[in-house]
């Protein structure tokens, strides 16, 4: 469960939540699942505001973030509980859950607070025997090198020491999906992946360019959904438009190899009509522009999105609420134990190598 460690891959969903709860109720380790995932999706929200929606494709956060977290190492904690090596306090998990509900954009690279380690905290020491990273006390993580038990507690990672994920590094410090290494984020304004670290909490990386792997700028959500309606806009490069319209691929210049763009308003293009591609994509709920190749990219058909066993669509609607696109195939989220072909088909985001879902552990 790493504590308060949940990242969300990628948008996943969206959940909000509309209260703090009752303070002075203490909260059994079995009915946290859905009210850690509240907390965390509604974090996200604040922080990303709307710009966060145009990831989730009609998904639900909560109810994914939940099962991520019953598909993680949470079902292990009992056992930790019952071994001594974790101590948790319901009576103050409240005040955790309302702490990480509480964050704001600059927070959310805080590692353990101090309210969530007064309600759920490890007894091992650095350099002790440890399984999970819950097991380890304070700010630490379980890490073995061969990848089998016992692992050993170690300190948060510092800058340049490779990682697996976020939590592993010390507050402030983002696991690079490129290098794998701990790396200061980028802050507004500076450059971001391809050679250049990931942007911070809050920001998105636009224009950069995937088929040159150049790198793009950080900007923040209000720098980036500036245009309005009718008005032109420039996907490529991070200019996008204001909430409910689309920047869509208007037209070709072909004397000086420009597409030009355009804010028309999201859903405007019905179902199974003619539609130009975007960001978010034009076209009617619950469909997507599939577009040729070449010049016949800027022309296509609003398609409904695909599902289960479908080819995957493009863009963001690569496939229905629910599923992922894994090898081409739309392939629907399941949990651990169930059958999977890759990663991303798994809550757990892991596919064991015996062709079952299972979670991710720091050792065996």
């Amino acid at each position: 469960m790493q504590r308060q460690h949940y990242v969300l891959s990628g948008f996943v969903a969206l959940g909000l939540v509309t209260g703090c709860g009752d303070s002075d109720k203490s909260i059994a380790l079995a009915e946290l699942p859905p009210k850690l995932a509240q907390a965390l999706c509604t974090a996200y929200q604040n922080c990303y505001g709307p710009i966060f929606e145009l990831f989730l494709n009609g998904g639900d956060c909560v109810a994914v973030t939940e099962q991520r977290i019953r598909n993680g190492t949470f079902p292990m904690l009992q056992g930790e509980i019952d071994q001594g090596k974790l101590v948790y306090d319901g009576a103050k998990m409240q005040a955790c859950l309302d702490s990480l509900m509480g964050r704001s954009c600059a927070q959310m690279l805080e590692r353990d607070s101090a309210a969530c380690l007064a309600a759920l905290d490890g007894t091992v020491a650095i350099g002790g025997a440890c399984t999970l990273d819950e097991d380890c006390q304070g700010e630490a993580i379980c890490k073995s090198s061969s990848g089998t038990c016992p692992g050993q507690c170690t300190p948060l990672l510092v800058a340049g020491q490779a990682c697996a994920q976020d939590a592993d590094c010390q507050s402030g410090l983002q696991c690079s999906s490129v290098t794998q290494l701990c790396v200061q984020p980028a802050a507004d304004g500076q450059a971001c992946e391809y050679g250049a670290p990931p942007c911070g909490p809050g920001l998105l990386c636009l224009g950069k360019d995937d088929s040159n792997q150049t790198p793009g700028t950080c900007k923040t959500p209000a720098e980036a959904l500036s245009a309005a309606a009718g008005a032109a806009c420039d996907a490529s490069n991070g200019l996008l438009c204001q909430s409910g319209s689309s920047c869509v691929a208007d037209s070709y210049t072909l004397l000086t190899s420009t597409v030009n763009w355009l804010c028309v308003t999201t859903g405007s293009y019905a179902a199974g009509g003619a539609c130009k591609p975007g960001f978010p994509d034009a076209c009617a709920s619950g469909n997507y522009c599939a577009t040729g190749t070449g010049l016949a990219a800027l022309n296509g058909t609003c398609t409904t999105i695909p599902g289960s066993g479908q080819a995957c669509g493009t863009g963001l609607s690569q496939c229905q609420p629910g599923a992922a696109c894994v090898s081409g195939l739309c392939q629907i989220l399941v949990a651990n134990g169930v059958s999977c072909t890759g990663d991303g088909m798994c809550y757990s985001e892991k596919c064991g190598t015996s062709g079952g879902c299972e979670a991710k552990v720091p050792c065996k």
